[in-house]
Formats: C-alpha cells, structure tokens, sequence
C-alpha cells in the first residue's frame, strides 16, 4: 500500500522562515519525503488552503498535482521499489524516467550507447534511423507504436520517393530497438502489444532488381587503355580488382592485407560478417590467377602490410571509416568519368563490381551454389535472391517470343 500527498514539511526550519513543500510518500511501513520548492506557512495557506485565484498560483499548484501522479506512475512502474532512483524520477533528474525512457529518440540512444561491440557503421545507421522517425514524429513515445502506425509511416516515406529497401532498413533498426528494450533491457511495459510479426506489421523482404554491364561492356572497362589521368587507371584498376577478386566489396580490399594471401589463394572473412551472430560465416578464397597477380603487383604497396597502403596498424574504427568513405568517393569520381567515355549502359562504381562478377558467372552458365560460395554466402537463398535482381537482360529473352 502507498500513499502519496502534497504537505508542507515542517520538521525544519530553513531561511526566512521557509519550509520544505513536499511529497509525503507513505509506501508500508516507510515514509519519504521528496521536497520540490520551499515556502512559508502564510505562503501556503494562501495557496495551498484559501486556494488564491492569481494565475501564477494556479499554474503552480497544477504543477505540483501534476508531480504527485508523475509520483503514483513511477511507483507502479518500478519493480522493486528503489528509493534512490524513485526521488531522482520524480524530480527529473534521471535521463531514464519512464516519460523519457520510452521516447523513441531515446532509446535510440541508449542502445547505442550501451552496445560497445557496434561499428561505427551501424551506429550511423540507427542515428540515421533515428532522425527519420523523429522527423516523422518528434517526441515519439514507443507506447505509440502499433502497426497502423507504422503502416502510416511506410507510406509517408514511399510517397515521399523513398526506396521500400530504405524503408524497411528503417524498420528493422526500429524493430531491434523494441526488441532490446522489451526482452533484453525490459523498460517497455509487459502489456506493450508488439506491432511487428503474426498479426502486426510484416516487413517484406525486397530485392530490387539491378541492371547489369553487359560482359562486352565488362571487357571494355578492363581493356580500356586511355586515360585522362594516373588518378583515372588507378580507380579503374580498383574495380578490376574488386572483380577479379570475387566481386568483395571495396572496404574489404581496403584493410587487406599482404598476409592474406597464403600461396596461389587470397583468404579473408568479409567485413561486413566479422561480427554476425551465425556460426557458418565462410571465408573468401579467392585463386590469384596471372591476370589478378599482375594487378596486386600494379597496385600493391609492399612497404605497407596493407596490400592498397593507406592503412597503418592499430587504426581506429572512426579512422577506418572516414579514410574507407573519402577513397570511395575519390575513386567513384574517376570511374563515373570512365563510364561517360565507354558510354556504359550502367554507371561505373565499385559496387557494381560485385554485381559484373556475379553476373558474368551466371552467364556462362555456372551453379547457383558455386556462385553463392565464391561471394560468401551463407545460404543458397541468399545467391537466389541476389541473382534474381540482377538478371534483368533475361527479361528481352523471354519476351521475344511475342507476337
């Protein structure tokens, strides 16, 4: 049992004859005083007891009802009781009270704050995340969150031009966070209906279909000899070598090293599975051919033990993504030059590098399961789906047939 009442504390005097104003909390056998202003007897007789009817007074004392109820929530909503905490609460002087804890942006926050093992990458990802939703929202509470409300939210963004693969990127960094705070650091309420899931908001999953260099276009970009510039061969020869190299990623070519290649192979785990939670991430093995072995001796800097040498050993996170992302942009300018002189049906960047390689192997009819091996896939699944966004020029095959 707990009672909680607006008194004035008259168990010691302070200055001027003031006394505490306070919350008598009276919880079993226990009493706790909270003291929220000072004032004297005659000041709150007048405003406590006669109830004057000046404006400041009845702001005043709405503001002090309102702190007796915020006292009532915070009881009911903190199992065990810990008196510390409760004062600190009730005074707003704890970032986590409930009214504040279960603010979406908030919680954004605090998981991010609290998970030390996340890249810098992800972190921007959810701060991004963040951002749309309380752009969308400001002062969301995650209470509101149900699956009509998320539905307004998906079509607000697809209506505002957004690709659904953003918006579901979003989703599934809101979902996380709910998750978390429900099941792991349990601040969200048992009685809080879950909005993802059987008889909530499904996030589909979407694989845009991409269109693809043909290999006569592949071929020009490896056989091309005329260059505007040093800077311009070299950014050509990255993507050759991200293709050449199972289509990886370029921030993978990025931090490899001259230790990863253990005799006529190149082996490495992708960055980007280093810290999945699945207990079958593959290595990449990639086989230096002589095409591939000139390329690292064209590139290659051996005075580094990075084979491209902007790295040096004990790098940061936020030093590595900061160089990876200022390269990537440098590089992409000098390929997108590349691409309006061989007129590509598709502009040149290093993503694509990845696509051209599995498309390439698709064409000249190898497995599904050996291309889903040699790009690092976990399961056939995931090869099926990425190879069917990338297999639009099939498209004109099928429909030839038209009358």
């Amino acid at each position: 049992m707990a009672t909680f009442n607006l008194v004035l504390d008259t168990r010691v005097v302070k200055k001027n004859n003031q006394y505490n104003l306070s919350i008598r909390a009276n919880i079993g056998t226990k009493q706790l005083y909270i003291h929220i202003s000072k004032m004297t007897k005659e000041q709150y007789h007048q405003i406590f007891v006669k109830k004057t009817m000046d404006k400041q007074s009845i702001e005043f004392r709405k503001k002090c009802s309102d702190l007796v109820t915020k006292s009532e929530n915070i009881y009911n909503e903190m199992h065990p009781f810990d008196p510390k905490r409760f004062r600190k609460l009730v005074l707003g002087k704890d970032e986590t009270a409930p009214e504040n804890s279960l603010l979406l942006h908030n919680l954004f926050n605090r998981f991010t704050d609290s998970q030390t093992s996340l890249k810098k990458r992800t972190i921007d990802h959810f701060n991004y995340s963040k951002s749309v939703f309380h752009k969308y929202k400001p002062d969301l509470n995650v209470l509101d969150l149900d699956s009509k409300f998320i539905s307004q939210f998906v079509k607000y963004r697809l209506d505002s031009g957004v690709s659904l693969s953003a918006v579901n990127s979003s989703l599934r960094d809101l979902r996380r966070i709910i998750n978390y705070f429900s099941n792991e650091e349990c601040i969200i309420p048992k009685n809080y209906k879950y909005p993802f899931g059987k008889g909530g908001f499904s996030i589909q999953n979407f694989f845009p279909r991409k269109l693809v260099m043909s290999n006569e276009e592949i071929k020009s970009v490896i056989e091309l000899d005329d260059f505007d510039s040093k800077e311009q061969e070299y950014a050509r020869d990255i993507w050759v070598m991200l293709y050449r190299c199972n289509g990886i990623n370029f921030v993978d070519l990025f931090r490899m090293r001259w230790d990863n290649i253990k005799g006529d192979y190149l082996i490495f785990f992708r960055k980007k599975t280093e810290t999945t939670r699945k207990n079958n991430v593959k290595e990449i093995v990639v086989p230096i051919t002589e095409d591939l072995k000139k390329l690292i001796g064209k590139i290659g800097v051996r005075n580094s033990p990075y084979i491209l040498g902007k790295l040096q050993d004990g790098y940061s996170e936020s030093s590595f993504e900061n160089k990876n992302h200022k390269w990537k942009k440098i590089l992409n300018k000098e390929l997108s030059v590349i691409s309006e002189k061989l007129n590509l049906s598709v502009p040149l960047r290093l993503k694509n590098a990845r696509d051209s390689y599995a498309s390439t192997l698709r064409r000249a009819k190898v497995s599904k399961d050996d291309i889903g091996d040699m790009l690092g896939h976990a399961n056939s699944i995931v090869t099926e789906h990425y190879l069917a966004s990338i297999d639009m020029e099939t498209t004109f095959d099928i429909n030839k047939h038209l009358l």
